[in-house]
């Protein structure tokens, strides 16, 4: 994994570098993605290059780049760098004096994480931590509460922090969308206040028909108001929770193990 992609051009990662005087990316005019690759094919390219724009128009972050030509690079940075299972990153930074020559970057980061049947089976644990995203719409590079609560999660053995809101209600993790499960309907979080994950988008698509798809807010004092919950994200799919803070709320997830089929079938169907 030499080689990066700088504005449509192969350079040499070692190479992909950003000064700490640009003021762009001190003040975190930037917006990014992580996409998989799979046996050397990119895992829905489309949609994260969709929002990859959509988070800049959300912060009025000019650019030049089109779609295609965007996902021209993608191909070019996996074909260059021989990729079969990896994460590639795409960081668009702003021009923060005429915003208009932004700067556009593509790299492989080393490995993808592949979690054991056990955690997809069992659950995970995870904590809570009091804060949100300041735009939740665009997924800018503005992480340091993301940082700063994923660090805490791993300190306490957890896998994942789930953001709380100053009303209570959870919000999303840090690195992931949060779903609910209660009957037959599958709850989360309303669109303006958490971040439109590609997997997200997948999932809901695929149970469509199996499930009825609600909006609300999931206040966390009436967690046992509900039956079974979970995360997703690019890498981690669907991954059942099992505690929440000191909270026991594992079962035998029966209906998210129907969604994890569902999910499956959906992007197999569709050549991945």
């Amino acid at each position: 994994m030499k080689y990066a992609v700088y504005n449509g051009k192969i350079i040499d990662k070692k190479n992909a570098n950003v000064s700490v005087m640009d003021k762009a990316y001190f003040f975190d005019f930037c917006v990014y993605s992580s996409i998989k690759v799979i046996q050397g094919k990119i895992f829905f390219p489309e949609y994260h290059v969709d929002r990859l724009f959509e988070s800049a128009k959300i912060i009025n972050l000019g650019h030049k780049f089109k779609k295609e030509e965007v996902l021209d690079w993608l191909d070019l940075c996996v074909k260059k760098n021989k990729l079969k299972d990896a994460l590639l990153k795409i960081i668009l930074i702003g021009d923060a004096e005429k915003n208009q020559e932004a700067k556009l970057f593509i790299f492989p980061v080393a490995g993808l994480t592949f979690y054991s049947k056990q955690i997809y089976r069992d659950g995970i644990k995870v904590i809570t931590y009091q804060g949100k995203r300041r735009i939740p719409n665009s997924k800018t590079k503005d992480l340091l509460l993301s940082f700063l609560a994923y660090r805490q999660a791993r300190e306490s053995g957890a896998m994942e922090a789930l953001m709380i809101d100053n009303n209570g209600n959870i919000r999303e993790g840090t690195q992931t969308n949060f779903f609910a499960v209660k009957g037959n309907t599958l709850i989360m979080p309303p669109k303006g206040k958490v971040l439109a994950g590609i997997t997200k988008k997948l999932i809901i698509e695929s149970v469509k028909g199996q499930f009825k798809i609600k909006e609300e807010n999931i206040a966390f004092k009436n967690i046992k108001q509900y039956d079974e919950f979970f995360i997703s994200s690019t890498t981690r799919n669907v991954m059942p929770i099992k505690q929440i803070d000191k909270i026991d709320v594992s079962s035998d997830f029966q209906k998210i193990k129907i969604i994890q089929k569902l999910f499956k079938e959906y992007y197999q169907k569709l050549g991945f």
